[in-house]
């Protein structure tokens, strides 16, 4: 048995090292013809279309007060029990943890579907509105509205933003997010791709895209859409405003300005410091689980000594 069994482990290895070079070499030969089927007939016509929705235009730092908003999950079973935790903040591009705000739960029961997202979202407009006495220009809210709302349609969530958005007289509320899926604007025009991955391929100057409404979620909301690029060469970033369909383009750029002044590499400082402050990782879940005694009360394979 051992015999074979080695023989088996030196067959899959040399088998490998045979296939990874010619599977290169074919997706090499292959590789206009994939490419081609992914753009398709129209690509051309997406890409004209693109640029005639895009602005260029180079921001500038214009001094601004931003506040990042972001929320994390995470959870870890044991027989049957989830024990999970879900953490929000709100924190600004100084990290002045004096002027942030939290929220958090934890617990022990059983987590189905999508429980602890909708957790968070919610979570994460409390936290904004939490800060809008201190008046900031920017609350920027990490991810996309109109993905949340698709997963989450429960018709609290959509008053509790719309309430938000009516709260925040002084301040723009952003949600802002670094990959999209959305195909919103090219799909009529035969699109096989999101509609940033257009964008992405018109060039690498910063400007900005039309806004563009949304069409695609509840008629309760309204949601502008812009892609964006901060400065030359860094990655768009998808900008979504709430009931703000009549946004100028002056506005736009002045938005544009005040993200700028606190940013790195195209994307808002205060985003990538909520991200990092909030995040539960599994290391997390490890020493919090054990500081209940959940590993040696559930842990099956502690009970055995193993």
């Amino acid at each position: 048995m051992a015999i074979n069994s080695n023989a088996s482990l030196i067959y899959k290895k040399y088998s490998k090292t045979l296939l990874l070079p010619d599977l290169y070499l074919d997706a090499i030969k292959n590789k206009e013809f994939k490419i081609s089927s992914i753009h398709g007939d129209s690509f051309d016509d997406l890409l004209r279309i693109a640029s005639n929705k895009w602005i260029d235009y180079e921001p500038f730092g214009s001094p601004a007060s931003t506040f990042g908003v972001d929320s994390s999950w995470n959870k870890k079973s044991f027989q049957g029990l989830d024990f999970f935790v879900v953490d929000c903040i709100a924190i600004n591009s100084h990290n002045d943890i004096s002027k942030s705000k939290a929220k958090w739960d934890y617990g022990i029961g059983n987590i189905v579907g999508d429980k602890l997202g909708i957790l968070a979202m919610q979570m994460e407009i409390d936290v904004a509105r939490g800060i809008l006495n201190q008046t900031p220009d920017v609350i920027c809210i990490d991810g996309s509205v109109v993905s949340n709302l698709v997963h989450n349609k429960n018709y609290s969530y959509i008053e509790n933003i719309k309430s938000l958005i009516e709260d925040a007289t002084e301040t723009r509320i952003a949600f802002i997010s670094k990959n999209s899926t959305s195909n919103n604007q090219f799909k009529e025009f035969g699109s096989k791709a999101a509609d940033i991955y257009y964008f992405n391929k018109i060039g690498f100057d910063p400007g900005f895209s039309h806004p563009s409404l949304n069409t695609h979620i509840s008629n309760r909301l309204e949601v502008v859409e812009i892609y964006a690029r901060l400065s030359s060469h860094v990655p768009l970033i998808k900008i979504e405003m709430v009931n703000d369909s009549k946004i100028l383009e002056s506005e736009i750029k002045n938005l544009l300005n005040q993200l700028y002044f606190h940013s790195i590499r195209g994307y808002p400082y205060c985003l990538k410091l909520a991200h990092q402050t909030c995040k539960i990782t599994n290391s997390d879940m490890s020493r919090l689980a054990n500081l209940y005694g959940f590993k040696n009360e559930f842990g099956s394979r502690d009970s055995l000594n193993e």
